[in-house]
């Protein structure tokens, strides 16, 4: 993967929220929907693009697919580009951004 990419999967604050709520500890899909207001498919397409770009990964436990953030360093990317921009993304249980 190059940089730009990277960059460009990182520009969505809803991807950014998966990634900083599975850094939390490895989910899966359903349990993620409740924490955003998205639908299901747009959350699919997120997780879709977030595992083809190596941001995160998933792990079958019993009949559940577990999401888990695949290298902790995007917290420190993210982190970084929050501090130069002043900006968050932050989660809370009642929706996002």
């Amino acid at each position: 993967m190059r940089v730009e990419e990277l960059f460009k999967v990182l520009s969505c604050r809803w991807r950014v929220a998966i990634v900083k709520i599975v850094a939390e500890q490895p989910l899966c899909q359903c349990e993620i929907e409740r924490m955003l207001p998205i639908d299901k498919t747009n959350l699919s397409r997120h997780v879709k693009l977030l595992r083809m770009a190596g941001i995160i990964e998933e792990e079958i436990q019993g009949p559940a697919k577990r999401i888990s953030l695949k290298d902790p360093r995007v917290l420190e990317l993210l982190a970084l580009a929050e501090a130069i921009v002043g900006d968050t993304v932050t989660v809370s249980g009642e929706g996002m951004p």
